[in-house]
């Protein structure tokens, strides 16, 4: 694909599938209780989904979120060497999901102000899964 803007588009969205699958599982499951489409639902409305209706436009919402962080993605690794394409995914990741959490707790989000131990590691990996798939995705849709 030669737009690199559309293609690292697709490639967060391709990306935040697989990481929203680990949360929705991790959720599921009772590991833990805080989804990610509920950071959107706090953004958007202001609390946590109270419908089906709310769940479904919020987790739309932390989806195109994640697919707009394709691009961010791209602008960073335009500033870099292709080299070691992975580990740059994964480390665009883990500081983006630091930097969430950090402005969550800071600004104080309501329902986002303290994380369990579940819910943070959770996250890391389903970000750490983000990274390397939104890496390796726009790798290989930009060949």
């Amino acid at each position: 694909m030669r737009d690199k803007t559309t293609a690292s588009f697709i490639s967060g969205l391709i990306a935040s599938v697989f990481m929203n699958i680990i949360d929705w599982t991790a959720f599921l499951l009772g590991y833990h209780k805080e989804r990610l489409l509920d950071w959107a639902a706090i953004i958007v409305y202001g609390y946590l989904p109270t419908s089906i209706a709310h769940t479904v436009l919020a987790q739309l919402g932390q989806l195109f979120f994640s697919s707009f962080l394709g691009i961010i993605y791209y602008l960073f690794l335009a500033k870099l060497s292709d080299e070691n394409h992975i580990l740059k995914g994964w480390i665009f990741a883990i500081i983006t999901w630091f930097g969430l959490y950090g402005i969550s707790i800071s600004v104080g989000l309501p329902e986002l102000k303290a994380h369990t131990f579940n819910t943070t590691f959770s996250h890391f990996i389903s970000a750490s899964i983000y990274g390397v798939t939104l890496a390796h995705t726009f790798k290989k849709i930009t060949r």
